[in-house]
């Protein structure tokens, strides 16, 4: 695949810019580097084409959302992960007559073990 892609950027110059600005941007967002990835959307801001204005006009518009998600440690993927799996579930398990056999079903999907209570009745 890099020699396809190192075959193909020879063909156009400005394909060669576009692809090395998205390598530079996926870079700097990966790193976690926020001041770099922003400088580097204004710096480009007026060189580039109508797509990519769409894109970085998006990214300066949340920029605060952006610059929270790259700083700080939190994420809502599992729990998205987690919600996806219920609905694909709740999709296929259409026709379960009760709640009980649906709620089971996404225990085991999620590898929830669920604790068995024992009521101890005392004799007094």
């Amino acid at each position: 695949p890099k020699e396809i892609v190192r075959k193909t950027l020879q063909f156009s110059d400005e394909l060669r810019y576009y692809y090395n600005l998205y390598q530079l941007l996926l870079f700097h967002f990966q790193q976690k580097n926020t001041h770099q990835f922003m400088a580097l959307i204004d710096d480009n801001y007026h060189l580039v084409n109508h797509a990519f204005k769409t894109v970085f006009r998006t990214f300066k518009k949340y920029k605060a959302s952006i610059a929270n998600a790259l700083e700080l440690p939190y994420s809502n993927a599992k729990l998205e992960a987690t919600n996806k799996l219920i609905k694909d579930i709740k999709r296929q398990a259409f026709g379960f007559r009760n709640f009980n056999n649906f709620k089971t079903k996404i225990l085991i999907a999620l590898n929830i073990k669920r604790e068995r209570i024992n009521v101890i009745l005392s004799r007094s």
